[in-house]
């Protein structure tokens, strides 16, 4: 029963640092287009460089599942078990 508990603990720790990591490159994209305008190019480091308008839909894509997947961790311990 603990161990569950802080598995659902570790798993909401790490979708808040991804959605912490993910709203600074949202950020830095902001910046990236008010200086460069929308031809910009963003480089990701492990997928390589993609145009600005593929960056804005991975990283708030990104920043989507990061919220699911906290939300799913904080209502999930808190459903009853059906052991009866």
């Amino acid at each position: 029963m603990i161990t569950k508990r802080i598995f659902w603990l570790f798993l909401f720790g790490i979708a808040c640092y991804g959605f912490g990591a993910l709203s600074v490159t949202a950020d830095e994209l902001y910046g990236i287009a008010q200086l460069y305008g929308p031809s910009a190019v963003y480089y990701f480091p492990i997928i390589g460089a993609r145009g600005l308008w593929d960056a804005w839909v991975l990283v708030f894509s990104g920043m989507g599942v990061c919220f699911f997947v906290a939300v799913l961790s904080i209502l999930a311990p808190q459903t009853p078990s059906a052991k009866g």
